[in-house]
Formats: structure tokens, sequence, C-alpha cells
């Protein structure tokens, strides 16, 4: 979602900071074509001991998706392509070439929202193509274990397949499934997260409990930061186009919330109106580059910050007195300076230009301030189905010494210290720790305190001086958990370990190693957090098997 990330998940972003099943698909009608000018070559397809979705398997990042444009029957993706594709002259795997045209059965969804199938036991991934479709696709790359096709023609469609709502679905690269209805999206990341485990914890009958998703799966942002451009004398704010630095103008995104959306649209007109210069535009090299839209769904406050290389905007008190007119209920604006060569949004200053420096939101019943650079979750009424999740496989009674690792802001630890005697939070990043520590104040959980470290360092010096812990909570990026830190769990010995993970692969691999140490798997709560993308978050109750 373009979201910029940290090196530790929590309530705050800084600086640097966001195995497939063994068996046959031949009875289940799974079949191959190449095409050969008249001719066809099928057969039936066997799924290969080693299904891989991807190389880096499902660890690729969601950004890292090769998308493509054009519109294919049905839905948004492929389309013919221009001319008229080579026909294949070869029936091995090996020898496909790009141009040459397929036909395959799609098996399951990648964790990039592109369709998985096989050609001659040779895993196939095609954007746009829905698990049970069968389609007829172009190869556009080949590698010696995976081969990557546009999709051309649906043959047998989905009954999951929908026509996307959004017009520049398949463009903006914010979305990857708005294609498919929202039943099939909680069925296919069920299926991506059981997959995980079934490959990488050689687990085939984990339980899975109902994902919990959404009863309304749109307008559930809570942020927008968005790149701009001039056409002429407007101003588009959006998304770059994936593989490009083409900016696509998602005016009315639909998985925003109305309030950021006309707060943005609003920015925009006020920018157009006084002309002020954009990034880059005409040589300026201090025009603002972005603009960052945050509603508060309980508080209702409304928090601008434009974003520019230099700390003074053109006509900047004029832009501040007609951005206050036409947002009346906003509470904060702010101008953010970040004057470097890089991919992260915000740079480390943050100047008030008028209002609050920071705007206040509420979880159940935690309390936050929140400064423009604050990380909050994006979507607040799933983040309490994930914390009541983690409370929940955590079983506490009171009685509980609880570590919070990468904990962030601590939200998790802040969350589950009513419930618990004692909550220790670890973050390396010393901003976030004091923002915890702050947040602990706010909130009145006297009996949680946050510490600077790596935790696989401070877990076993604590142990050394004699603290249990009986529960471990883990919220780690999607690169997973460091393997010092597995060890020091696994001589540690928590009675419970609770994983929250953004990455089914690396969590079914983590949870490996706890479960060759020692513990076992008691359920696995996956949580749609963000609709209408391929993104899972899930929650693993983890206990020690006595001995």
């Amino acid at each position: 979602m373009n979201e910029q990330k940290r090196p530790g998940k929590g309530n705050a972003t800084y600086k640097g900071s966001q195995r497939g099943v063994k068996g046959s698909a031949g009875r289940s009608g799974g079949r191959e074509e190449i095409r050969r000018g008249n001719d066809t070559a099928a057969g039936t397809v066997r799924a290969p001991k080693d299904r891989g979705d991807r190389p880096g398997g499902l660890l690729a990042a969601p950004q890292e998706a090769d998308r493509r444009k054009g519109h294919a029957a049905g839905g948004r993706f492929g389309g013919k392509p221009a001319g008229r594709p080579k026909a294949a002259s070869h029936g091995n795997a090996e020898e496909l070439r790009s141009g040459d045209r397929i036909v395959v059965t799609i098996k399951r969804l990648g964790i990039n929202g592109e369709g998985i199938g096989y050609y001659r036991r040779k895993a196939v991934f095609i954007d746009g193509a829905l698990p049970d479709e069968v389609v007829k696709a172009e190869v556009t790359e080949t590698q010696p274990k995976f081969i990557k096709a546009q999709l051309t023609e649906v043959e047998k469609r989905s009954p999951d397949r929908i026509e996307p709502p959004c017009p520049v679905f398949g463009s903006c690269g914010g979305c990857q499934i708005q294609h498919i209805s929202y039943e099939g999206q909680l069925r296919a990341k069920t299926e991506l997260v059981r997959e995980a485990f079934a490959r990488y914890a050689e687990l085939a009958d984990v339980k899975i409990k109902p994902m919990l998703g959404m009863e309304h799966p749109w307008d559930y942002r809570n942020k927008a930061q968005l790149q701009l451009k001039r056409q002429g004398r407007e101003v588009i704010a959006g998304l770059y186009e994936a593989g490009s630095h083409d900016i696509v103008d998602i005016s009315g995104c639909p998985i925003q919330h109305p309030e950021v959306n006309r707060a943005v649209e609003q920015v925009k007109s006020v920018l157009e109106e006084l002309e002020i210069p954009l990034h880059k535009e005409n040589g300026a090299k201090d025009g603002v580059r972005t603009i960052v839209v945050r509603h508060g769904f309980q508080s209702g406050h409304l928090q601008v910050t434009l974003i520019s290389a230099g700390s003074r905007l053109p006509r900047q008190d004029d832009l501040v007195q007609r951005l206050r007119l036409a947002l009346p209920g906003v509470t904060g604006i702010a101008l953010n300076v970040n004057p470097r060569k890089t991919p992260l949004i915000f740079g480390e200053r943050t100047i008030t230009l008028w209002g609050e420096d920071t705007m206040e939101e509420s979880l159940g019943d935690l309390h936050f301030s929140l400064s423009p650079r604050a990380f909050f979750q994006l979507n607040p009424l799933q983040t309490v189905k994930l914390y009541e999740s983690v409370r929940t496989a955590a079983g506490l009674t009171g009685r509980e010494t609880v570590v919070d690792a990468y904990c962030g802001t601590g939200t998790i630890g802040l969350w589950l210290a009513p419930y618990a005697r004692e909550v220790r939070g670890i973050e390396s990043i010393p901003e976030a720790v004091e923002d915890a520590k702050q947040n602990a104040i706010r909130n009145g959980r006297a009996n949680a305190s946050f510490h600077t470290g790596a935790a696989e360092e401070l877990l076993p010096r604590w142990a050394k001086s004699g603290l249990t812990p009986d529960v471990i909570v883990a919220d780690p990026p999607r690169t997973g958990l460091d393997a010092r830190f597995l060890e020091a769990v696994l001589r540690v010995k928590p009675e419970k370990f609770v994983y929250v993970s953004c990455n089914p692969s690396t969590l079914a691999k983590d949870c490996k190693v706890l479960l060759d140490g020692g513990y076992q798997i008691q359920w696995v709560q996956p949580v749609d957090m963000f609709p209408q993308t391929s993104h899972v978050e899930c929650v693993v109750g983890i206990c020690r098997v006595d001995t």
C-alpha cells in the first residue's frame, strides 16, 4: 500500500522505517496446452514436489509484484496482446520462449495476488487469473523454476470474478485483488496461509480459524500519502505505477475513508488556486513533493502534512489560510522537510504551520497523540480484532509477566497490560521507545515498561538476571524473527508464545523452529487488515509441550 515501513512494527514510523503441498492436479481436471498454430499438445499437470511461489517463495513483498496493464475478458488484466503472438513449436516447459501461448489451470492465489498454475511441473505466474480458472496466456519470462505469463483470455471463468469498481485498479498498484468477490478474497487468503504452513512448517492439518473479515470492506484506510504532479494547471495526487515514476491519479479511492478523499481534493484545489510549485517543477527544489492526510475515526480530527525539500513554501501564509478555510475540520497543518533523494516519505524535521502539533485518536480504551510522522494502524476497526486475538492467544489471568518483542510504540503491550502482572516491551528504535513510555503514562499503564535494544540481546540478559517471562509476544517486520531471538526464546522457554505476522511464509518458517524446539501450535487466526489487497495478517497461539 505504499506505506512507509520501519524495521520493527508498532505505533510509529521513523527514519529507515514496513511452500506448497505435494499432490496431483490431474484428478481435479487440471490441464495444460501449448498452442502450435492449429495443433494443440495437451496433458495432465502434476504438482511438483517443490512449489515455490516465485523467487524467494512467499517472501516476495507485494510492492515487488510484476504488475502489467491491460484488460482481459471479465476483468482488468492481460488483454489481447498487440499483434499475433508466435505459435510455440515445443511441448517441454524448459523450451518455452517469450511470446509462446499456453493454456493453464489456476490452482491458487500467490502472495502478490497473482494466479498460480503449472505447466509441465513448472510454476506459472499470471496476474489477474483466479483459482479454478482455465486461462490462455502469453509467456513473458522464463526462469529455471518458474514462468511468468500475461493473461489474454479466460476460458473457464471463476464464479468469484467480478468487475473491479475502481477505474484505476491495475494501474495504481495499491490494490491487487479487487476483481475477486470479497468472499473469494477471504477464501484465497486463508488458503495462502494454509499453503505456507503445509510447505514451511510441514503442517497439512494446522488449525486455521475462520478469517476475521470486514462487514464493509471499503473506506477503511485512515491515512493517505500521495505524490504530486501537475497536468496543465491541474494538480494530480496519487501513487506511482509499479515499475515506473508515473503517478496514477487515485481521486475518490474506494479504500480510503471518504473524509480522507475529501481532504485530499481540497488540498489539491488550494495548491492549484495559489499556483504553489511542486517539487522539481520548472526547476523548483523546494516545492511540495507529497501530501499526507490522516483522519481520526474516533476523534474526528484531521491532520494535513505537506512534504517539501525546503523549510518554507512559496506563499506559505496564504496557503495555510486557504487550507483552513477549505478544511474547517482540520486540527493541524504541518510541513515536513525531506531534502534527500530517498524512497522514504518523511524527513526528520517537522514544522507546525498552524494548529496542534499532534492529533488525538483511540483504539478501544487506549488514547494516543499522533505527530505527523507517528505510525498508526491504517485500519483501526480490524486492529481491535487483531489485538483481541493476541489477548485470547496469551490467555492472561493477571499473574503473568509478558515480554512484547518488536514492540514499536507499545500498542500491543499496552493493550495486554490490564490483564497481566507486568509487561516489558523491547524495541530497537529509541524514538519509538520514548513514544511507548509516553503512551504508557498517558493511559495509566503503570505495569508496562519499554526498553531500547535488540530483542535477541535483551531477552537472554533478562533471563540471566532472573526474569522468566510467562508469555512472549512478537510482531516482527515481514522478514520475520531474528534467528538469535528464536534461539533465545527456546532457551528461556516461556509457557506461551504469540506470533503476529504480516508474511505467512516467514511466519511458517519461524514456527517450524519453535515446533522443533518443543512447542506446538494451538491455532492460527487470520485477520483481513487490508481488504482488496493480497496482504493477510495472522495471529498464532503457540504453547510449550510439557516433557
